[in-house]
């Protein structure tokens, strides 16, 4: 049987763009094929990431186009120092916006009772103050959504670039085939910008009213079980999933990620 991490099982089933943008790259050097991936779990993978307050700025840029640092980004620095300077717990990052989608925030925390994962889109290309801060700030609860958030900065370093960009297209691919195409309208997957830890590209993050959970080392093995677990809506990591788990945002009621073996 073909190994389904392999380069050429799952090359048929990447759009143009994609193969466009890793012709460049060494699959077996940056794929799903490198050392890391192949071996057992490194330890240090578990906790390596603290999640709590995110928020993501939708860009319209390429994400192939971000700088290292998304210095380049039409309001990422003036928003990064609002963030730090009022939200020090907060995570900030960019995705690549496509379609139809405008430019805006989304902000994820959970509420004050911590029994829910809120979600709200701000509607607003004003980078000058949070949207929040805003009285006239045009808002929408997404929170019945999910959104998956996969690290594709290149230039910051070719493993993401390559699984990165690669895990949104097959994440699609399998949540059309298991869902149909109306899926897609509430199961969002992004690319997004430098998440920390290069090493377990790829970097996946899955936001939902459950909670926020990031998984390292995700290969396309993996894609069909994640996409059972939105189909089944309940909020439960399948247990192949569990030891990818690098961190997490447990609301106080959710099932989700809670399980005896972590």
């Amino acid at each position: 049987m073909a190994d389904p991490n392999d380069f050429e099982a799952y090359k048929a089933l990447l759009t143009e763009k994609t193969l466009r943008d890793i012709e460049d790259l060494d699959p077996k050097e940056v794929g799903f094929a490198r050392e890391e991936c192949c071996g057992p779990v490194p330890p240090k993978m578990a906790n390596s990431m603290k999640l709590q307050e995110h928020i993501f700025l939708a860009t319209k840029m390429p994400a192939v186009a971000w700088g290292k640092r998304t210095e380049n980004v039409e309001g990422f620095n003036s928003l990064s120092a609002l963030v730090k300077a009022t939200c020090p717990n907060a995570t900030f990052n960019v995705f690549e916006a496509e379609g139809e989608e405008e430019p805006g925030i989304l902000r994820f925390r959970l509420d004050e009772k911590g029994s829910a994962l809120t979600i709200t889109q701000y509607n607003t290309t004003a980078y000058g103050e949070l949207p929040w801060a805003s009285a006239g700030a045009i808002t929408t609860d997404r929170s019945s959504e999910y959104f998956i958030y996969v690290c594709a900065h290149s230039t910051r370093d070719a493993r993401c670039a390559f699984c990165g960009a690669v895990l949104v297209d097959l994440l699609r691919k399998a949540i059309v085939d298991t869902m149909g195409e109306e899926a897609l309208k509430r199961i969002s997957v992004r690319k997004c910008s430098h998440v920390g830890g290069h090493i377990y590209a790829g970097n996946v993050l899955v936001y939902s009213r459950f909670g926020g959970v990031c998984f390292g080392l995700f290969k396309p093995a993996d894609v069909d079980t994640l996409v059972g677990m939105f189909k089944d809506d309940q909020g439960v990591v399948p247990a192949s999933l569990r030891g990818r788990i690098r961190g997490q945002l447990l609301t106080s009621s959710a099932s989700m990620f809670r399980c005896n073996t972590m």
